[in-house]
């Protein structure tokens, strides 16, 4: 009776996950909202709108060549304003990276599960900025 205990013991216990070494679940990457990278700076963009700065916004903008200018930005304005309504209360959901080049990266941010944005990031002097952003559904 002793061994019939002891090897059904023996059994349940083996099967059994006693300890856990190591996580089981993969860390998420941590994104800094800032122009050092390109998803940084897309997530900078999108935060500056969506707090309502649009004149913020408006400066992480350039063209192929250089940022734009100040005449530019104001033409630009009520596009990005536009752009603050659609993004007002949505979460993050999903970001993806496509590495055109060394200096040309397209990020996508799908916002809610529903929203999803493109923007074409390009690196002027370390940093980096929209050169086009549309929204794709």
């Amino acid at each position: 009776m002793r061994l019939i205990i002891t090897v059904i013991l023996f059994l349940s216990l083996t099967g059994c996950e006693l300890f856990v070494i190591g996580k089981n679940t993969p860390q998420k990457e941590v994104i800094d909202i800032t122009q050092q990278s390109s998803a940084g700076g897309a997530l900078l963009f999108t935060t500056e709108l969506e707090l309502g700065n649009v004149r913020g916004a408006a400066q992480i903008i350039a063209n192929n060549k250089s940022r734009i200018s100040a005449e530019k930005q104001v033409e630009i304005y009520y596009d990005l304003a536009r752009y603050t309504r659609l993004l007002n209360g949505r979460t993050v959901s999903r970001i993806i990276t496509d590495t055109l080049s060394k200096d040309l990266h397209n990020v996508r941010i799908e916002y809610d599960y529903l929203k999803e944005f493109s923007f074409a990031m390009r690196e002027l002097d370390s940093l980096w900025y929209v050169i086009e952003y549309k929204q794709i559904n």
